[in-house]
């Protein structure tokens, strides 16, 4: 009926050349109809955000994760590291130990660590939905696609992943999915339930069918500081370096330091991109990055290193 009675009343013109009504020409019935049908300004500016909003003219940025699948992540009160065996993750195994006929099996393990003394009472991990699970250890919860976790709600709706659940209750925690056949890890996320308090980071979890044939290699050994440090280079699952350590046969007189910088002939060192860093001082000290890793990683033969 309200767009009925203005479009009759503009017809009779009793609309004025502003928009506004000329409610001294219209009888009490026509103005009691115009009053009831004219939105007031608070309605106006209600439908105006919501236009605005439907619009897509406000909206949240979400910054992209770019990094390459962490090995290990930290929340306020855990710190959970991939469990990297032989330089790869996961690493392969055989399904079954006793029936060989059960084939190879990838295996993503993880350990949990509480930072605070606050207790693990369930770690959940995110695996991707093109991903079978053959087994877990210990014994887990496993929900479908789209149901989500029973206990938690992680991923409840979503359907390019499911939850697998582990339960405990202590400040330590490990565990291992094993991925049916050879897998790569991606982007994944862990969730640890602490009471009433849920804690989440992002890591390598399951997530792409890999090539039996082409294992990742994720360390490398090499000498550095001029021929002085014998070092083993950690590596993502991208190629990126991502630690250092010193091997068993290195000098005492061979330090690892990660500087918030580097200066060389009081210049901050950038675009450090070189896969075997750059080497400086009386071939005393080798560091990598940045950019990559994003805070420099040096050998030294001497403290403070560099």
């Amino acid at each position: 009926m309200s767009g009925l009675a203005i479009e009759q009343i503009g017809r009779r013109g009793f609309l004025s050349n502003s928009g506004v009504v000329n409610v001294n020409q219209l009888n009490k019935s026509e103005a009691r109809i115009m009053k009831e049908n004219i939105p007031n300004t608070a309605s106006m500016r209600g439908i105006a955000c919501a236009l605005l909003l439907a619009s897509g003219s406000v909206s949240a940025q979400v910054v992209p994760f770019t990094d390459p699948a962490p090995l290990s992540c930290e929340t306020t009160n855990f710190a959970i590291t991939a469990d990297v065996i032989g330089g790869a993750f996961p690493s392969a195994v055989p399904c079954d130990t006793v029936d060989a006929s059960q084939g190879t099996c990838s295996d993503y393990g993880y350990t949990i660590t509480s930072r605070t003394g606050a207790k693990i009472d369930h770690t959940l991990i995110a695996v991707s939905v093109d991903q079978a699970v053959h087994h877990t250890i210990p014994d887990s919860t496993i929900s479908q696609p789209g149901s989500g976790d029973s206990t938690t709600g992680f991923l409840a709706y979503a359907r390019h992943e499911y939850p697998i659940r582990f339960n405990s209750n202590g400040t330590t925690y490990n565990a291992n999915v094993y991925i049916k056949g050879r897998s790569s890890p991606r982007i994944s996320t862990i969730l640890i339930k602490s009471g009433k308090t849920y804690e989440s980071c992002l890591i390598a979890g399951p997530g792409i069918a890999g090539d039996p044939f082409q294992p990742v290699t994720q360390t490398e050994s090499t000498i550095v500081a001029g021929g002085k440090c014998p070092v083993t280079k950690i590596f993502d699952v991208n190629g990126n370096l991502v630690d250092i350590a010193l091997n068993d046969d290195a000098s005492t007189d061979c330090y690892i330091g990660r500087p918030p910088e580097v200066r060389i002939n009081d210049q901050i060192l950038r675009n450090n991109t070189s896969k075997d860093g750059i080497t400086f001082g009386d071939n005393t000290t080798t560091c990598y990055g940045p950019p990559m890793p994003k805070t420099p990683l040096c050998v030294c033969t001497k403290t403070p290193c560099p």
